[in-house]
């Protein structure tokens, strides 16, 4: 899990603002310097005293860390501020649950502020099954991982380990082709070695809407040519779950899908969660009217047919992954012809794909664990790929 290391210590007044601002360049020093480094938070308990949170992805980060010391002269010049330490202790990381606190640990991918996940581990040893899951929002900065957390809590509950990313997306730096899906296959890879509690042999791709077809391409990266971006994949998923997902680029390139983004006061469909970063709205509602596929792909299907090759699942090759394709026939953000038009393709190759359409289900029956009838079916195959035995119900 995270681990916290909290320092308290004394700065005489008239060292105060030689220490702010040399812990800006130490902060800089320990991202190029530290592995595992996550975050640090610096708090005045009173006129000479401080406190500094740290977060480390794990021990062997934190104690290699601290072995390191002062190592760099930005390190250096800020312990050199310091007139006393009162206080070292580590601790770990708890988020605040409906249940109960969780333990969780921020497992970086990268060094953009997206290129992260989060990761959690049920109670025990392991090895654990894995999941990662990847969120949707029309691949835009607007909404995070933070969206699906009910799913992460009813993963945790049948014993898998959930990896919940986030990526670089339309509206912010990297964003797009190719970075988009660089991200999502780094964190898919990441799972490699994320933590000897998860059992990299058995893992399983799941995703909702946008995250569904980052999900279903991160599951197809077997095929992709040589040299293409995500190709030769170290993390190999036993299945993929697409929820609702956007399975076919070109026909929504076609259909100009996304352009709801440009009315900001719409009204939002059932389940939408508000955005989290509203801020980014108002710079993606001015570039969508031509759609989003083009921002996400960096061009139009009838602009480049091998780009399209290689990012839309449906004119893309079967990996061998066996794929659960689930979608409602009322969703009202993502027509559920994309999922059909995938699975036809992906079968008409020989590959390993179900699809399953709900009638009457919306755009996010198919991720709420509450559902009575999609979730028990979702429940059921992730299990049975992953080799996990339910309890039997009366």
């Amino acid at each position: 899990m995270s681990v916290i290391e909290l320092t308290t210590f004394i700065v005489a007044n008239d060292n105060v603002a030689d220490m702010v601002k040399a812990r800006h360049a130490m902060i800089e020093a320990f991202r190029a310097d530290r592995r595992g480094f996550v975050a640090a938070k610096l708090i005045r308990l009173d006129e000479r005293t401080w406190l500094d949170a740290v977060e480390w992805t794990d021990d062997a980060a934190y104690d290699e860390s601290s072995a390191k010391g002062g190592n760099l002269p930005e390190i250096a010049a800020f312990f050199a501020t310091i007139e006393s330490l009162v206080e070292a202790r580590r601790g770990t990381r708890y988020d605040d649950a409906e249940d109960g606190p969780r333990a969780v640990r921020t497992v970086a991918y990268g060094p953009h502020p997206s290129q992260v996940g989060e990761l959690y581990l049920p109670e025990g040893s392991g090895p654990f099954p894995g999941i990662v899951l990847v969120h949707g929002g029309f691949w835009t900065a607007m909404w995070d991982r933070r969206q699906i957390l009910p799913v992460v809590v009813d993963l945790l509950s049948l014993g898998i380990a959930v990896y919940n990313v986030d990526y670089r997306r339309v509206g912010e730096e990297g964003g797009g082709w190719p970075g988009t899906f660089a991200d999502v296959a780094a964190a898919v890879d990441t799972m490699a070695g994320i933590d000897p509690a998860v059992d990299a042999e058995r893992i399983v791709l799941v995703g909702h809407s946008a995250g569904g077809h980052l999900a279903t391409w991160a599951g197809l990266r077997e095929a992709l040519p040589a040299g293409a971006v995500g190709a030769d994949p170290v993390a190999r998923p036993v299945g993929v779950v697409s929820l609702s997902g956007v399975l076919d680029l070109v026909a929504a390139d076609g259909e100009k899908f996304g352009t709801a983004l440009e009315d900001m006061d719409a009204e939002p469909i059932w389940g939408a969660p508000p955005p989290a970063r509203p801020e980014v709205w108002p710079a993606v509602a001015a570039a969508v009217t031509g759609g989003i596929v083009p921002l996400l792909v960096g061009a139009h299907a009838d602009e480049d047919s091998e780009r399209f090759a290689v990012t839309s699942p449906a004119q893309m090759r079967a990996s061998g992954v066996p794929v659960l394709a689930l979608h409602g026939d009322a969703d009202e953000a993502v027509p559920a012809g994309y999922s059909r038009a995938f699975a036809e393709a992906l079968t008409a190759q020989g590959g390993r794909v179900e699809f399953v359409e709900y009638a009457g289900a919306r755009h996010f029956d198919t991720v709420d664990p509450a559902n009575p009838e999609i979730w028990p079916a979702v429940r059921a195959w992730i299990t049975e790929r992953l080799g996990i035995t339910l309890p039997k119900t009366r």
